[in-house]
């Protein structure tokens, strides 16, 4: 599971590294008009922003349904053992 969540996290660092340098070396190559250009950058960023957003949500809500798995079953796991050592008393 912690190599799952690093996957995750590591994943989305690249991604955002990797947008970053993409609209760094778009800028520097472009033909156009520095204007034409930051705009472009900017919705490209934007759309890949709300992407980015939409799977950290992803991420979280299934860490989220995998803790409340854990604690469900750490719960009835307790409550076993205190019936166990109850009836042994």
């Amino acid at each position: 599971m912690a190599g799952e969540r690093e996957g995750g996290s590591g994943f989305v660092t690249g991604l955002l590294l990797g947008v970053l340098a993409g609209a760094s070396l778009a800028m520097i190559a472009s033909p156009e008009s520095g204007e034409k250009t930051r705009r472009k950058v900017a919705d490209s960023v934007e759309g890949q922003t709300s992407e980015l957003l939409e799977r950290g949500r992803a991420i979280v809500e299934r860490a989220r349904a995998r803790v409340d798995d854990a604690v469900t079953e750490g719960m009835e796991a307790a409550a076993e053992q205190r019936n166990e050592l109850e009836s042994r008393a």
